[in-house]
């Protein structure tokens, strides 16, 4: 006897109609062999015209229900085909589905994922199901009493039963990968969304970079330009003293650090053991003067010193030392005469010997340390002066 099981609940629309379609189509083959078989035997079974009849008129009638399925299922699948092609790129995703289970697989997506049956909907396809549980119903019946009559055997109906089985089986399989692959698809878009905002932040990052690039490059520039145009200044002033000594006793020096050192032997300015400015000397410095007052915000550091052979006991002066800050402050006194520098800009540093720049054992070295240094400080430093 072929029993088939009532077990699946109404909501599982996928899950009844497909047996119920598998079941008409072995319904069919079986009404259409049992009446050609009739055909064969009519001179033996004339007794049974009228029931062949009836049995004719119940085919067709079972018949016209799998048509008007099938043709249920055609329109259903071309709804919900059309919400697929929305879904051509995770479709693509699923190309590695075996080939021979894309129709199945594109069926169970449909029914799980996509069908939104309203109620009225759900409760029209309810009441045809109903219908269609009771004409399968009388087409068991049906069947059961044709199988009985051509014979059937037990290895038919158990490879049958193993077919449905075999369907029902791949049917779990495909709805677990479906939904395996819906979930893999969902956690991909969101690691690259967040991929996507990581990113955006390190492009906003790198943006104030080359932000903070170009303006320090911009500074860079503008330092550059100040101290070519520095350069330039301090050349001119070399030569315009170098004209005036009509010989090279003045060092000038430019530091990195935007400081300028210019160094004059004392005997340019001083006489021996004096800290009273020549006419000669205070020409140079009135030079001098006129270049710095060209950086009107930068301080000027100016700075006395000697060699260390010991002063006459009979001079002015009791030691280098104040020799060396007697004559810083004289070239000071001379800077703020007349305005030539504001005096808010100058101070006055005494080293005495302290400070060399070359051996004393030499009379050439001593003569290198005999002299007056008049420092232009970089900017910073000068506004820590100015304070």
């Amino acid at each position: 006897m072929l029993k088939v099981s009532m077990k699946h609940s109404h909501g599982n629309l996928a899950s009844t109609i497909l047996p119920i379609l598998i079941l008409a189509s072995i319904a069919a083959a079986g009404w259409y062999y049992y009446y050609s078989e009739v055909e064969k035997n009519q001179s033996l079974t004339m007794e049974s015209s009228s029931e062949q009849e009836k049995l004719k008129t119940e085919l067709e009638t079972l018949q016209s229900s799998i048509d008007k399925l099938l043709k249920d299922e055609s329109n259903l699948q071309a709804k919900i085909d059309s919400q697929l092609n929305s879904q051509a790129e995770l479709a693509g995703s699923l190309d590695k589905i075996m080939a021979e289970k894309l129709a199945m697989k594109n069926s169970l997506e449909q029914e799980v994922n996509r069908v939104n049956l309203t109620t009225a909907e759900l409760e029209d396809m309810t009441a045809s199901l109903d219908k269609i549980m009771a004409e399968k119903m009388a087409m068991e019946n049906s069947l059961q009493q044709e199988v009985n009559r051509v014979n059937l055997t037990t290895a038919e109906l158990d490879d049958m039963t193993a077919s449905l089985d075999k369907i029902m089986a791949e049917k779990m399989a495909m709805e677990n990968s479906l939904q395996q692959e819906v979930n893999r698809v969902n956690l991909t878009t969101a690691e690259l969304e967040a991929e996507l905002k990581k990113r955006q932040s390190e492009q906003e990052s790198l943006n104030n970079k080359i932000i903070n690039v170009s303006v320090e490059k911009s500074q860079l520039l503008t330092q550059l330009e100040q101290e070519q145009e520095s350069k330039k200044q301090i050349a001119s002033l070399k030569n315009r003293l170098e004209q005036e000594l009509n010989e090279s006793r003045v060092e000038i020096s430019h530091l990195k650090n935007q400081m300028t050192v210019i160094n004059l032997t004392s005997e340019v300015l001083f006489s021996s053991g004096s800290a009273e400015i020549k006419p000669a000397g205070q020409k140079v410095l009135s030079i001098i003067a006129d270049s710095l007052n060209s950086y009107p915000d930068r301080a000027i550091s100016v700075e006395g010193h000697t060699d260390n052979v010991p002063i006459l006991k009979k001079g002015p002066y009791e030691s280098n030392w104040e020799l060396s800050a007697a004559r810083g402050l004289a070239a000071v006194n001379y800077f703020q005469q007349n305005n030539q520098v504001d005096p808010g800009r100058l101070k006055v540093v005494g080293y005495g010997e302290h400070h060399p720049v070359a051996s004393n054992d030499t009379a050439e070295g001593r003569k290198l340390n005999r002299r007056i240094e008049i420092i232009l400080l970089p900017a910073e430093t000068s506004e820590m002066v100015q304070n």
